[in-house]
């Protein structure tokens, strides 16, 4: 009796739903999608009529342009995670931003202590105070006195 086999691991590692993919990730198309396409189509098409050039360019035009457009993507992405980096580079620095106040514009300056991303803008946080990057007029860096 020692040929017992265990159904319950055996069923996990055969099973046929391993590689499935969740559906986000089967909705969308990627340029090595489209290039099967592409390679299945040519590969299928009816030899009385084939492909035209001018249809034939359309399409690597298009798998041109989405090759483009994903480098791009990336590019974005990293260089939103540097403009993080950069940010975050002020933070323990002291800064002056104009503001508002009565009908005049008054300078205030504080210490940084965070930074924040709401909406696709940066933000410096200074006590409680958010503070728009871009109303910012001085940087510096902390002066500590001894007495």
């Amino acid at each position: 009796m020692s040929d017992w086999v265990n159904i319950d691991h055996t069923a996990k590692s055969n099973s046929i739903f391993n590689n499935v993919k969740p559906f986000e990730q089967q909705s969308s198309l990627g340029k090595d999608d489209f290039l099967k396409i592409l390679v299945t189509q040519l590969s299928n098409q009816d030899p009385t009529s084939p492909l035209q050039d001018k249809d034939f360019i359309a399409q690597m035009a298009t798998f041109s342009s989405l090759e483009q457009m994903t480098n791009l993507n990336k590019s974005f992405e990293k260089f939103s995670g540097q403009q993080m980096s950069q940010h975050a580079a002020v933070i323990g620095k002291e800064i002056s931003w104009l503001e508002q106040e009565q009908g005049s514009v008054v300078t205030k300056s504080g210490v940084v202590n965070g930074i924040s991303l709401d909406d696709g803008s940066y933000y410096y946080m200074v006590g409680d105070d958010k503070i728009p990057v871009e109303y910012v007029t001085e940087m510096k860096e902390t002066t500590t006195e001894s007495k």
